[in-house]
């Protein structure tokens, strides 16, 4: 466990999905045409959780965590679950179901019952949570025998974070994927995303 192969790592990502997935999309419907903000807003978060960890900036990192795993399901939900009338509930920033039920109705529209978003939401919702709203978790991941700041992180933090940040990055470029409606785009992401959980 390395940071600076992570982060290798999570630039060769980052860099696959912008040369393959820039490319123009034709959508068929407002879910399509918002889940692709929102998948596209993900892998921007991942972007920008390489860029804050090549400063050392690994408190901004962290807090980025959340808000990229939100902008996923965000995006699972509203293009594979949200009805006419909940896209015009969201385009006015109101979108009823709280967030467990947004996972719950994904999985269960996709036939799985706690599958990953649940295993995410109940093992790491709350230390997301702390991370983006200066909690325990943020502070204490600062704190020395001597100073406070970015050179007292664990290693295991930075490099889990980044490993997390890419997976969501990656999940998000097989939807983005499978919008395009291009055989050889989703066949590709397929094959990208195989050899990222290896």
């Amino acid at each position: 466990m390395n940071i600076d192969s992570d982060l290798n790592a999570q630039i060769n990502v980052a860099e696959w999905i912008d040369e393959n997935l820039s490319i123009p999309y034709l959508f068929d419907n407002e879910n399509e045409r918002w889940s692709h903000t929102c998948f596209d807003l993900a892998v921007e978060h991942h972007a920008a959780v390489i860029s804050l960890c090549k400063q050392s900036l690994y408190g901004s990192a962290l807090s980025l965590l959340r808000i990229e795993f939100e902008a996923l399901v965000r995006g699972l939900w509203l293009r594979h679950v949200a009805s006419e009338n909940e896209i015009k509930k969201f385009k006015k920033d109101k979108v009823d179901p709280r967030f467990y039920k947004l996972i719950e109705a994904i999985e269960g529209k996709v036939g799985i019952k706690e599958g990953l978003l649940s295993y995410i939401k109940d093992n790491q919702w709350n230390i997301f949570n702390s991370f983006t709203h200066t909690g325990i978790e943020a502070v204490s991941r600062r704190i020395g025998k001597k100073t406070t700041g970015y050179e007292n992180y664990q290693q295991t933090d930075v490099v889990n974070a980044l490993r997390f940040s890419g997976l969501v990055a990656v999940l998000a470029a097989v939807e983005l994927a499978s919008i395009s409606k291009k055989q050889e785009v989703v066949d590709s992401a397929m094959a990208f995303a195989n050899d990222y959980g290896k």
